[in-house]
Parts: C-alpha cells; structure tokens; sequence
C-alpha cells in the first residue's frame, strides 16, 4: 500500500501537459495554471457513460459530474446541503405572487472562461438551446414548465443585461424550479463562441460535444473517449476563490480491482466504486478514507410493457416484484452498502414512503404468474451495464442474482451486457425488454423521481419503458405543482403505493455514496447530484 512518489506523479503531470499541448483544449487561456502533484487531482472511475459533455444535452452521471465544474448556473447550492439554494450568476431572484413569473438579477463583473462578459443575453440563449436541440434527453426539466422551442423567445426574456425574466405557462413547485436552475442542464453557455461553432443549424452541438464554452470553475482540456476526461482550473472564475487543485483528471477505470489498485499505488486520488470489501480494507489504513453518505438515486430493474407482452400485466410485474431477495442483495451482495427503499421517492427526500410492501415470495409470484396467463413464465433479455453498479458491485454480478431469482418462479432471463452509452442508447429508443438501471436526483425534489417514474408525457422513464398511465399522470403532474404541505404529501402517498402497485419499475434499494481517497485529500464536500466539489478540494 505505498503511494505513488512525488517524482512519479510529477512525470504523470509532465506527461499529460505533453498530452494537452498535443491534443488542443477548448477554451484558450492566457496562461495554463501550474499542476504540480498537489495541485492535480486524479479520480479513478468509469467515463462510459458519458454521451456528450454539451451542458444542455447531458444528461448521464459523468457528464453532469463534469459540467457541473465547466459551468456556471443562476444559482447552486449551499456546499454539503442541496436542501438549500443560493447565489452564483445571480445576485437575488424573487417570484410573483401565483408562482408563473421569476425574476433574477445578475451579478456585474462574471465573466467566461476566455474574458467574454457573461449576460442575461447569454441565459436566454442557454434556455433557446435546452428545447431546441434535437432528441435532448434532458429537456424536459425545461419544457415540464411549459416553455417550448415554440414559445421560448416570450417565456425567457433579457429586459436588460442584468435582469432574466422566466414566465411559466405550466406551474411547478417553487423549491423544484430553483432546484432545476441549479442543474448543469440549465447552465449558461458563451452565446457569441457558441454561435461561432453552428454547423448546419446544430446550436454548436457538434463543437460543444467535447469543447466547454462555460464560466465554471474549471474549462475542459481533453475528452479522450477511451480512456479520460482532463479540465484544468479556469484563470476568470470570478465566482468563488481560485481553486487550489488546478489539474482534474477523471481516469476511465470501469473495473473496481483497477480502480482499488490505482487508489493503493497513488495513481489515482479518488475512486468511486469499490466493492464492500475493498472498502473495508481500506478503512484499515491511516493512508485512506471513505466518505459514506445516501445518495438520492434508486437502483431499480425496468420492465417494458409493449416488447414483452407478458409485461403489460399488473400481475405479471407484481410477480416479478416477489420473486426478488432484496433483503438478500443489500445484506450479502452489496455487504450492507444500500438501504431497502421500494417506493420511487429516495429516503432524505420530500415525498419519502418507507413502507416496504414485497419481500421474497417464491410461492406467491408464481400464483399471481398462473392468474395472469403465464403458469411456465416467459422469457426476456435484460440490458445489463457493463460497469460496476451503484453499491460497489459490478452490474454482471447484481444480474446474476435476479436472474437467478426470477428462473425460481419459472421467468428466463438472457443477460445482455453493455456499455452504458450502448445500453441507453436502446434503452432510450425504446427497445428495452428488461433493464437494469439507475435513476439519480436532477434536483432535491420529489417531482424529479415522481415525473419521471409515473409521467408518460415526460418521456423519461415511463415512455422508455412505453408504459402510459393517464391516471399516474394526473397525480404526478398535480403534485409537481404545489408547494411543500398536507397535499402534496398525500399526493405522494398515492403515487407511492400506486406505483408499487401498478408499475414496471422494481425498485431494489438506495444506494449509499461510498467515496474512497488518499487521506491528504481535505475540503471534499460530496453533493448527491453531481459528486465531489472539485473547486474546494485541497491536497497537504
């Protein structure tokens, strides 16, 4: 367990500066900031995942972990604590008395990574780009308010440099909407580089794809798709104190062996899934630690309705929802690395419903198969992530055991392992019979987990899984709406229960962050929606 010398992680910094000057960056600087051993930050995990660093278009856990750092937002959070929101771009906000109107103010003075001025003009421009760009995943943390590429130019306007007005034409929880602003979706982008870089009426996604043109802390250097993403501090962040790690290195370590044995050796500062055993070693030495914290994301298996005729019953997914050992999973798999969690709001959120409704019932899921037509089961393939799983086990191993459960009441399961950019791909089209999956918090709100779960006209989760219940919708759409009180959580209730009742989604536990990292590491706030706030870190 001896980390990595001084003198090596200085060659590992000389090579990549080599590297970069190679490779070009994004948005130029006057002057790279020094990145010496203590100011480089090396965080061992998988980049697979990510489709396209495009703020307003990513949408997957390490494109958000990295445009969170590139860009800047109206507002963000308080550090550790997303129950609160306050200032970044802008200075104060307030909402007109029926909750359809929000006006900021922008503080003077922020600027781009390059020098550029950033404005309201460039706000505006940021949200024209949300709900136009084509076949956006993430646009309809946008377009649920009601604003549209057909109405955006009235519903998002700039009075002044300094003053955005945002005018709602669908109502939404006021805590969701700040929330929502703080999301890298709705981060604001340089309106003057962007539009140098449109190719065929694209809004620059094909230049934005793998180039950052943000004021975040830090500015993008390198996306090598195989291998790593590179940024370095950004020289014009003038929105919180300079950075002391200047270099951040997310390496693409899929594997938790490769990622345990970088962490060991020093080649790697951070890793984020290790297995429960891994973990405990870990904790053994004084050259380690592991933040451990419940992360605001469920692990659930994904059921489609339309490509497995099967599925379309109730009975048959309440079936598949007995033939599971979540106990079994949490306590022996993950090593107790996970909660139990059955409802589709996460534990430490408004909205959460701890009732806990199926448990491992061999005998039962098959009667409710034989009262649904279905005596010898039937037959599926389940998309599986290739990369470890949320509770430091690969996604292979968590398949094995719910195939495995569900050949006990006679379903047949063929495993079908991916990459996860290949697995959402399909899964996104529509194409999924089975899917083992992860939803993780867009914003601290039950509407992010309600929504997407039980609103078909959303096109998240539901339409993905072709799963159109009018009556869920109403519901879901009518709790979003209201603020935090006795309605809205009765509201809730209902969705809950008919969710565990009624939907193809089988939530099988809440996940903890179990961050590990070389024990010089210090300031390491952990926020559930994008991970490590890269800006506060230091190294002694």
């Amino acid at each position: 367990m001896v980390r990595r010398s001084p003198r090596a992680v200085l060659a590992l910094t000389l090579a990549l500066a080599t590297l970069l000057a190679a490779c070009g960056g994004s948005t130029k600087q006057a002057q790279q900031p020094p990145a010496g051993p203590k100011q480089t930050l090396v965080i061992a995990r998988s980049i697979e995942d990510a489709v396209t660093l495009d703020p307003n278009q990513a949408y997957e856990f390490s494109s958000i972990d990295v445009t969170h750092e590139t860009y800047s937002n109206l507002v963000t959070y308080a550090k550790g604590n997303t129950t609160r929101v306050v200032p970044e771009v802008a200075s104060s906000w307030h909402m007109s008395p029926d909750g359809m109107t929000w006006t900021f103010h922008l503080k003077k003075g922020v600027t781009f990574a390059n020098g550029d001025p950033l404005t309201a003009n460039d706000v505006v421009y940021s949200f024209e780009r949300v709900v136009n760009l084509p076949k956006n995943p993430a646009a309809w943390l946008v377009t649920q308010m009601g604003i549209t590429a057909a109405n955006v130019a009235s519903q998002v306007t700039a009075p002044d440099p300094y003053t955005v007005v945002i005018k709602l034409t669908q109502p939404i929880a006021p805590g969701a909407f700040l929330a929502i602003m703080a999301y890298p979706t709705t981060g604001i982008v340089d309106e003057k580089v962007v539009k140098e870089h449109v190719v065929n009426g694209d809004w620059g996604h094909g230049w934005l794809d793998d180039h950052s043109a943000g004021g975040g802390p830090y500015v993008l250097d390198v996306w090598d798709r195989a291998s790593q993403i590179v940024l370095s501090a950004n020289r014009h962040w003038t929105l919180g104190p300079m950075p002391e790690i200047t270099r951040v290195v997310y390496k693409d370590t899929p594997e938790s062996t490769a990622q345990f044995d970088l962490l060991q050796r020093g080649g790697a500062d951070v890793a984020v899934t290790l297995t429960p055993q891994q973990l405990q070693q870990l904790q053994q030495s004084s050259k380690f630690k592991v933040v451990k914290k419940p992360d605001l994301s469920l692990e659930y298996l994904g059921l489609d309705v339309k490509n497995i005729p099967a599925q379309s019953q109730p009975l048959v997914r309440q079936a598949v929802k007995y033939a599971i050992d979540y106990q079994g999973i949490v306590k022996n798999l993950l090593s107790g690395n996970a909660i139990l969690n059955q409802g589709v709001v996460p534990e430490g959120m408004y909205g959460y419903d701890s009732s806990l409704p199926y448990h491992q019932d061999i005998a039962k899921a098959k009667q409710l198969l034989t009262q649904a037509g279905y005596p010898n089961g039937y037959t599926a393939t389940m998309l599986v992530p290739s990369e470890n799983v949320p509770g430091g086990v690969a996604g292979s191993d968590l398949a094995a055991v719910l195939k495995n459960d569900l050949a006990r009441v006679g379903i047949t399961v063929n495993l079908q392992v991916e990459q996860s950019s290949e697995l959402y791909t399909t899964y996104r089209a529509q194409k999924s019979q089975m899917v083992l999956a992860e939803w993780a918090a867009d914003y601290p709100d039950p509407d992010d987990f309600a929504k997407p779960f039980g609103d078909y006209g959303t096109q998240s989760l539901a339409w993905r899984l072709n799963w159109n219940d009018p009556q869920l919708s109403q519901l879901v759409v009518k709790a979003g709406g209201l603020p935090n009180g006795p309605e809205r959580a009765s509201l809730y209730k209902q969705i809950n229960e008919y969710e565990m009742q009624n939907g193809p989604f089988v939530i099988l536990y809440q996940p903890l962050i179990t961050d590990a990292m070389a024990s010089d590491l210090h300031n390491v706030f952990i926020n559930p929606i994008w991970g490590i706030e890269l800006s506060d870190v230091t190294k002694s």
